[in-house]
């Protein structure tokens, strides 16, 4: 769903995209853990962790950006 606004629908995406990240971090880590409690390989799966913890950290940080940048210019 688009507003019509660059800003407010970048800042839509980057918000579901923490979300969605860490969602899947969540249930990529719960796998990890069934998987070591029962002896099996999980380096994908905390590969895979490592990777959306990242995605849900960068786009966090950018909407911090974001946000900062739109409290300094709107008092402008």
């Amino acid at each position: 769903m688009t507003s019509g606004n660059p800003l407010q629908d970048r800042l839509d995406e980057l918000d579901e995209q923490e979300a969605s990240a860490r969602v899947l971090l969540e249930r990529t880590l719960r796998l990890a853990g069934c998987r070591l409690d029962h002896h099996r390989d999980s380096g994908p799966a905390l590969r895979l962790a490592v990777g959306l913890h990242r995605q849900a950290k960068h786009a966090a940080a950018e909407l911090a950006c974001a946000f900062a940048y739109l409290e300094r210019t709107n008092g402008r």
